[in-house]
C-alpha cells in the first residue's frame, strides 16, 4: 500500500483503491454505545448488496434497530429504478443502516432519503471542508478540482 502525497491540492493520503481495510474494532468502539443510535456494526469483505443482506437479517431476527452492515466490496448494488452497479474492493464506503422511524408517519417515509442527504451533505461539508450538493432525488455530489462528482446515493 503506497500513501500518496497529501500535500497535493485536494490530496488524500490514499488513492481511490488503496485505502487500508476497515478496522471493525475501531468502528464498533466509535459507533456502538449504550443508549446510542447504532446497536451493532458488522463488516463483511464482499456482498451482493448491503441493503438486501440487512433486510434478510432483519426478517430472520438477526438484526435489530440501529444495526449497521458495511461491505468492503459490493457486487450487485441497486440504485433507484433497480439500476445495478458494482464497486471494487475498498473503492468506497458501502453500508446500510436498519432504522424503523416509528415517530414518523409511514406516509412521510419518502422524505427520509432526501432529509438524510441534506444531513450527510451538511456534515461532510462542515467536517471535511468539501463542497457538497444534492442532485434530485438521492445523489450526493462533491466538487473535485472544479468538477461535480457523485460521492454516494441514499436509498430507503
Amino acid at each position: 500500500m503506497t500513501p500518496r502525497d497529501a500535500s497535493e491540492p485536494n490530496g488524500s493520503r490514499w488513492s481511490d483503491l488503496d485505502r487500508p481495510p476497515l478496522n471493525i474494532t475501531a468502528l464498533r468502539r466509535g459507533l456502538v454505545h449504550e443508549g446510542g443510535l447504532w446497536s451493532e456494526v458488522d463488516v463483511v469483505q464482499r456482498t451482493g448488496s448491503t441493503n438486501s443482506d440487512l433486510v434478510a437479517r432483519a426478517a430472520e431476527g438477526r438484526a435489530a434497530e440501529g444495526a449497521v452492515l458495511v461491505a468492503e466490496e459490493q457486487t450487485a448494488g441497486r440504485g433507484r429504478l433497480d439500476r445495478q452497479w458494482t464497486a471494487p474492493p475498498r473503492s468506497g464506503l458501502f453500508f446500510s443502516v436498519l432504522l424503523t422511524p416509528s415517530e414518523v408517519p409511514v406516509e412521510r417515509w419518502g422524505w427520509l432519503p432526501l432529509l438524510t442527504g441534506v444531513a450527510v451533505a451538511t456534515g461532510l461539508s462542515r467536517a471535511a471542508g468539501v463542497d457538497t450538493a444534492l442532485k434530485w432525488p438521492n445523489d450526493l455530489l462533491v466538487t473535485v478540482r472544479g468538477e461535480e462528482r457523485k460521492a454516494g446515493g441514499i436509498l430507503a
